[in-house]
C-alpha cells in the first residue's frame, strides 16, 4: 500500500474510532431536562398562560462523521408534554387565553391541529382538510375575516370556518359537484345569523353567486355583471379581504317566503326594454338581472323549467339545473325565446353565462344582434368575417386590436375560442365585454350562447 494511502487510512480509522469512543448523545439539562429525551435541548422557550411552547434541538452522535441536527416544536401544558413534535407551532394572534396551531405527522400524512385550554383540561384536534385547504406565506392557518374567525378556502372545496373562543369548526357545504353545473368554491359572505353561506366562482373575478345552507340546502345560482378587484400587489395583505368587501357592498342577505336566507343581486339603474336581449348585448346591464322563480329579488313570473320541457330541449342526459321558461311569449332579436339556461359559460368554462333558446333561424338571429349592436353603437368583430390565418399569427388579431384595443388579460383564452368556431357551425361576436355565439339547432332554431364574459379592453 503506498505511503499516501497508508496515511489516509490510518486518519480515517482514527476518528471512526473517536466517534465510537464518544457518547451517542448527550444526556439533557436545565429547566426543561424532564421532559427531554437524551441528545436534545431547548433553543428557546415562550410561556403563554398555561402553555409553554419549545424549540428543540436534537443532535444525535458526538462523532466527526456521524453527528445528526433535527429541529422541531414541542407544546407543554402544565410542565407536561402535549404536542410532542411538531414540524411548526404557531400561536393564533390576538386570542387569550393562547390557541396553538401544530403541523405534524401522523401515519406519513401532514396534519395540521388546533390546541387549546377548555373547562381547566388541554384539548388537542385534528382540523378537516388540513392538507388541501390554500395558504400564503403571511397566512399559513386560515385568512382573517373578522376576530376570532379564521377561513380555511380548499383548493377544490369552499373549505371550513375556524371561530374562537369557543373553538369551533364549521366545514362550509359544497354547492354543485357533478359535471354539468356551476361551481361557486370560494365564501363570500355569511348571513347574520351565520346559517347560511354565500359562494362565489371567483375571489378575483366573480360572475355568479350561490347560497348554500349550513345543512346543505341551496338556492339558485345568480349571476352578476363580472367584476375585476383589485389586484393584492402586497403579500402580506389578506388576499381576501377584497371579495368580501365587495360582498358587503355588493350583495344583501333577506329572507325568502319559506324563510330561507337568499342574496340580493346587483340592483339595476333600471330595468332594459328587453332583459334577455341585453344579455348578449352588455355584461355591466344584462347581469343585473335574474330570471331565479324561487328569488323574489329576480324578474317576475320566470319559473324553472319542469321535467318534460328540459327533456324537449337537453334530451334524457342532461337535466341542468338552472333553466327557466318565460311567463308568456318573450322574444328577443326577432324570435320567441322557449328557454334561458345559467350554466358555466361555453358549457364548460370558468365563470356563469346565460343561454338562450329561440325559435329563429341562425341567419336571422345573426342579422338581428348585428342590427342591435350597430343601434347602440357596440363595437364588436364577426370571426366569420376575419381574413384567414396564413401563419402563426391570431385569425382576427388586426381587427380585435383596431375595433376593441388590447386583448392581451385573456387573449390566448379568445384565441382558443376563435380557433375552436372555425370548423363549427354559428357566428361568433367578440364585444367589448363578452363573446357571444349564435348556433343553429339540429332540430330547428338557435342558441345564443355566451362564451367569455371578461372585459376584453384590460391591458394586464
Amino acid at each position: 500500500m503506498p505511503a499516501f494511502a497508508r496515511s489516509a487510512f490510518s486518519w480515517l480509522a482514527a476518528a471512526m474510532l473517536l466517534a465510537a469512543c464518544s457518547p451517542y448523545t448527550e444526556p439533557p439539562e436545565g429547566p426543561y431536562a424532564g421532559v427531554l429525551k437524551r441528545g436534545e435541548s431547548v433553543t428557546e422557550a415562550t410561556p403563554a398562560g398555561p402553555f409553554t411552547a419549545l424549540s428543540i434541538m436534537y443532535r444525535q452522535g458526538g462523532g466527526f462523521l456521524t453527528s445528526t441536527q433535527i429541529a422541531s416544536m414541542r407544546l407543554l401544558y402544565r410542565d407536561r408534554v402535549l404536542i410532542k413534535q411538531a414540524e411548526d407551532l404557531t400561536r393564533w394572534d390576538g386570542l387569550e387565553p393562547p390557541v396553538y396551531f401544530a403541523e405534524v405527522f401522523e401515519n406519513y400524512d401532514r396534519v395540521l391541529q388546533i390546541a387549546y385550554e377548555r373547562d381547566g383540561k388541554a384539548v388537542v384536534e385534528n382540523l378537516p382538510l388540513a392538507v388541501q385547504y390554500r395558504a400564503t406565506k403571511a397566512y399559513p392557518h386560515g385568512f382573517p375575516m373578522a376576530p376570532g374567525l379564521l377561513y380555511f378556502p380548499g383548493d377544490m372545496r369552499p373549505g371550513f370556518l375556524l371561530r374562537a373562543l369557543p373553538v369551533k369548526t364549521t366545514v362550509v357545504p359544497q354547492t354543485l359537484a357533478d359535471q354539468y353545473n356551476l361551481y361557486a368554491n370560494t365564501l363570500a359572505a355569511i348571513s347574520p345569523d351565520g346559517a347560511a353561506f354565500a359562494l362565489v366562482d371567483s375571489h378575483e373575478a366573480p360572475s355568479m353567486v350561490m347560497v348554500v345552507d349550513a345543512d346543505g340546502g341551496r338556492r339558485d345560482a345568480i349571476a352578476l355583471p363580472r367584476t375585476y378587484l383589485p389586484e393584492a400587489l402586497d403579500e402580506h395583505v389578506n388576499p381576501y379581504v377584497r371579495i368580501w368587501e365587495w360582498a358587503r357592498t355588493t350583495l344583501a342577505w333577506y329572507k325568502n317566503g319559506a324563510g330561507k336566507w337568499e342574496v340580493r343581486p346587483v340592483a339595476a339603474a333600471g330595468a332594459p326594454a328587453n332583459a334577455v336581449e341585453e344579455l348578449f348585448l352588455d355584461d355591466r346591464t344584462g347581469y343585473t338581472q335574474c330570471f331565479a322563480a324561487s328569488n323574489a329579488r329576480c324578474l317576475p313570473a320566470w319559473r324553472r323549467a319542469n321535467a318534460a320541457q328540459l327533456q324537449q330541449t337537453f334530451g334524457k342526459d342532461y337535466a341542468p339545473p338552472f333553466a327557466y321558461v318565460p311567463p308568456a311569449a318573450a322574444r328577443a332579436f326577432g324570435a320567441n325565446v322557449s328557454l334561458l339556461l345559467l350554466s358555466a359559460q361555453g358549457g364548460g368554462g370558468t365563470g356563469a353565462a346565460y343561454s338562450a333558446y329561440v325559435d329563429g333561424a341562425q341567419e336571422a338571429v345573426v342579422a338581428q344582434l348585428a342590427a342591435r349592436l350597430e343601434s347602440r353603437h357596440i363595437a364588436f368583430v364577426r370571426a366569420d368575417q376575419c381574413p384567414r390565418r396564413t401563419d402563426y399569427r391570431g385569425r382576427c388579431e388586426a381587427l380585435l386590436a383596431e375595433k376593441l384595443g388590447h386583448t392581451e388579460s385573456v387573449g390566448r383564452e379568445l384565441e382558443q375560442l376563435i380557433m375552436s368556431m372555425e370548423e363549427q357551425p354559428g357566428v361568433l361576436f367578440v364585444l367589448p365585454t363578452m363573446a357571444v355565439a349564435v348556433r343553429p339547432r339540429p332540430e330547428g332554431g338557435s342558441i345564443i350562447q355566451t362564451m367569455l364574459r371578461a372585459d376584453f379592453s384590460r391591458k394586464d
